[in-house]
């Protein structure tokens, strides 16, 4: 931990960790459903068509039987936001209303600082919309139908015109100029003589904030303001904040902490072009809708919905050029491992003002048509003449490295067959040009077949699945017993984390297939009534390696006494051949 930050204390941390809900915190990221004891989703951290990603809020760890990771609450949100772990601590923290001391060193903010720039931002963008220099952006928004609930809702600001309003207000909120300027917030003039040697980036815009999977703002989109007096070349439509540590445009997607509720109620996730388009459907009441950032839809943003729903639906213009676009877009969908469905609005309208002209019922209508973006996608390469062999052919060629990226068998053979049928070639071409390759199998977390573990390693299963084993292991001394380096030194570790009470570290250190069964039993997937049983024979078994060890060498030394006619020697080892074999015997009793 670096000493601007200062340290947290155990016992602080040990609080956090007592009060935080892995599952809330989760499912900011994974839309979970209840199985037995525990929650299952799919896995944030690979891609995979059936969930094998397990959330224990009885235990308060993660862990994927796919990919192998594992963690707590704290490891969670250092993996998915990038965040070192005293960040973490503090943002679970505030989440879950858990004051932390003051750090010991230094004493400066807490919290990320862009982050913290960025909310100072969206306080000022708000205040300007409700005050006089918004009333423009206010008569904007009642004219595209927007009401006052659901501006406040989506944090919808102003950027006044004025060159360094939020810089200056910034200023007064002692937030550092470096901080704002790599949020994008603000910029530096490269002339000497500027009247602004630093100036807002956003001026004269209705502002749009973009937040993350906790809902913190990490960006800007703004709008410019209609009837804008022209100087110079016209300013862009749209501006968002530039690329920054907390902010990676092609991972984000405008308004997914509003519709992740939606999303996982009605199990689809539409998706349209603009800003406004959100927010007007979301006023009448369809709400589980995102925007892509200004740009056609990327592969990270797809698999970030992927985690919610595999129903994943997006409008397009009902034009040509509509059209064209959903067919490029099939590619995408398909590497982010979805079939994708288009929905497309009559020409001239988009889901804002088709939503405002007819109503909620007349949108759901037209999504209920929504057509699989196969169909468009086979249409535009095809093309209307049967007889372009040279293009067909290379479309072909096309489809087969798609079908490379189809896992699912029904999915593919449903892509093979309209395919053949709408470009005119052989099923069985397609199937060849699509199986060149073949994708690696997922892992399966079992043991090699006809492999059991061995008595060490069970122990340090049971060690690690219940601490009550550790300590009783500890007291029979069994571990200096062990006869693998590997499993005394984990075993070893194993107790040293049980001390420390770090349970997920402690699981995350263990090897593959060992993890996967010591997480079984934490979840309650294995059947712990005979563990009792397990453990005396493991114990048993453990000490009887070197019994059995002596009695080979007591036998050997009995027959090489008796090859010399060494009577006496003979006799002696006989003696404690016999004593020993009493003592093992008594003990597997």
């Amino acid at each position: 931990m670096n000493g601007v930050r200062g340290r947290i204390s155990d016992e602080a941390i040990r609080q956090v960790r007592e009060r935080a809900s892995i599952s809330e915190v989760v499912s900011d990221v994974v839309a979970l459903r209840r199985r037995g004891r525990s929650a299952v989703g799919l896995c944030p951290f690979h891609t995979e068509k059936t969930p094998s990603f397990n959330v224990s809020e009885e235990r308060g760890f993660f862990h994927c039987f796919g990919c192998g990771e594992h963690g707590d609450v704290f490891g969670f949100v250092m993996k998915t936001r990038s965040l070192a772990f005293p960040e973490a601590v503090r943002e679970i923290a505030q989440r879950f209303g858990v004051t932390l001391p003051e750090p010991v060193e230094g004493g400066g903010r807490q919290g990320d600082p862009l982050a913290e720039a960025n909310a100072a931002a969206a306080t000022f963008f708000r205040a300007e919309l409700r005050g006089e220099s918004g009333v423009r952006a206010r008569a904007y928004l009642r004219e595209r139908g927007l009401g006052d609930e659901v501006i406040e809702q989506f944090g919808v600001g102003y950027a006044p015109g004025t060159g360094d309003a939020l810089v200056r207000h910034l200023r007064a909120g002692r937030i550092p100029s470096e901080d704002a300027l790599t949020a994008g917030l603000i910029m530096r003039s490269e002339r000497p003589d500027a009247r602004y040697p630093l100036y807002d980036r956003f001026r004269d815009r209705v502002m749009f904030p973009i937040t993350d999977g906790a809902g913190k703002v990490i960006a800007f989109g703004g709008r410019v303001m209609p009837g804008r007096p022209a100087s110079g070349d016209p300013p862009p439509k749209y501006l968002n904040s530039p690329e920054s540590p907390i902010f990676r445009k092609g991972h984000t997607l405008y308004a997914l902490t509003q519709a992740r509720d939606g999303i996982r109620r009605t199990g689809r996730a539409l998706v349209v072009e603009g800003y406004i388009d959100v927010i007007a459907l979301a006023q009448a009441g369809v709400r589980e809708v995102v925007a892509p950032l200004g740009t056609a839809l990327t592969v990270d943003q797809l698999r970030v919905l992927r985690r919610f729903t595999e129903s994943v639906i997006a409008c397009f213009d009902g034009d040509e050029a509509g059209r064209r676009a959903a067919a490029r877009s099939f590619p995408t969908f398909v590497e982010a491992g979805l079939w994708g469905r288009g929905v497309f609005l009559p020409a001239g309208d988009d889901p804002d003002t088709f939503v405002r002209a007819r109503g909620r019922e007349a949108f759901e209508a037209i999504v209920a048509q929504a057509e699989p973006l196969v169909e468009a996608y086979l249409m535009d390469r095809a093309g209307p003449d049967r007889e372009a062999v040279g293009r067909r052919a290379e479309t072909a060629r096309e489809v087969g490295r798609i079908l490379k990226r189809v896992r699912n068998p029904l999915e593919f053979d449903v892509l093979v067959r309209l395919a053949a049928d709408r470009l005119g070639v052989r099923e069985e071409a397609l199937r060849a040009e699509g199986a060149t390759e073949k994708s690696p199998a997922p892992a399966v977390p079992t043991l090699p077949v006809g492999r059991a573990p061995s008595a060490e390693e069970m122990l340090v299963e049971l060690m690690a699945s219940d601490p009550s084993v550790a300590g009783r292991l500890r007291q029979e001394n069994i571990i200096d017993e062990f006869e693998q380096p590997v499993w005394r030194r984990t075993a070893e570790a194993v107790l040293a984390a049980s001390d420390a009470g770090d349970r997920s570290e402690l699981v995350q250190a263990l090897p593959r297939e060992l993890r996967d069964r010591v997480v079984r039993r934490l979840l309650g997937e294995l059947d712990d009534e005979d563990r009792e049983r397990a453990l005396a024979d493991c114990i048993a078994k453990v000490r009887a390696v070197p019994r059995r060890r002596q009695a080979s060498m007591l036998k050997e030394e009995i027959r090489a006494a008796e090859s010399r006619g060494d009577d006496a020697v003979a006799a002696d080892a006989r003696r404690r051949l016999q004593s020993l074999m009493s003592h093992t015997e008594k003990a597997s009793r």
